[in-house]
């Protein structure tokens, strides 16, 4: 039964290795257990019924037969109009994964702004989470920092909406990848909005490169944002 369900919750993503990334579960596991071949261990069953907002009953009832709460709304709005679904934002377009973002100014005279996403893809939408640097708000807890959004496409175009809480710090980027399809740099504008003044709104250059998930690259560049930010706001002062 549990490999029957699992064949029906894999159906909306049209490459099995690329939902295997995002569960974390080996491949060759993961075929076993579309096969029924064998059943996870409880904190990988916790992790799939997580990510497809399941639950347990999977392993002995048809997924048919298990009152489920209606999906939200918004879901639909995502996946089916706005193209943040993985059916439509696909992997080859926009990996999971850290991203260093470059944000420069279009006149170039101030120097450039530096932060880091984690672009997460869910059976729903495409999640962007980050942090606003601390040297831009010193004092501020990271809840206070902290940023999501989500990625959606239009054909080859990328365009990513995100913000800190209440609407502080709204800004979308405008993004295309690189010509050639392994090409791990987007490239486009940033439009940063202000809450305060509706008129108000700047646009910069933005260059989006994917580190995936290797922790020394994702580090160093941390690092790197981190000194290129207080040199920022020191040459502000």
């Amino acid at each position: 039964m549990f490999g029957a369900n699992l064949r029906q919750l894999a159906k909306q993503y049209s490459s099995i290795s690329e939902l295997c990334r995002h569960l974390g579960v080996n491949r060759t596991q993961f075929n076993r257990y579309l096969g029924g071949e064998s059943f996870p261990r409880p904190d990988v069953l916790d992790r799939i019924c997580r990510f497809f907002d399941v639950d347990a009953r999977i392993l002995l009832q048809p997924l048919d037969e298990i009152d489920r709460s209606p999906p939200h709304p918004a879901a639909a709005a995502l996946t089916e109009f706005l193209g943040s679904g993985p059916k439509t934002l696909t992997e080859s377009l926009l990996p999971a994964g850290f991203y260093y973002a470059t944000e420069t100014e279009v006149d170039e005279h101030q120097p450039s702004r530096h932060r880091l996403y984690y672009v997460r893809r869910l059976p729903q939408c495409t999640l962007v989470r980050g942090f606003e640097p601390k040297a831009s708000m010193p004092g501020a807890t990271p809840n206070e920092r902290e940023v999501q959004g989500i990625a959606a496409s239009a054909g080859r175009q990328i365009y990513i909406l995100m913000s800190s809480r209440a609407a502080q710090n709204s800004r979308i980027y405008l993004v295309t990848r690189g010509s050639d399809e392994n090409s791990d740099h987007w490239r486009g504008v940033a439009i940063c909005l202000s809450k305060t003044t509706a008129n108000v709104a700047t646009t910069r250059r933005i260059l989006l490169r994917h580190l995936g998930n290797d922790t020394s690259s994702v580090l160093a560049a941390a690092r790197t944002a981190q000194r290129a930010e207080r040199t920022f706001q020191q040459g502000a002062k």
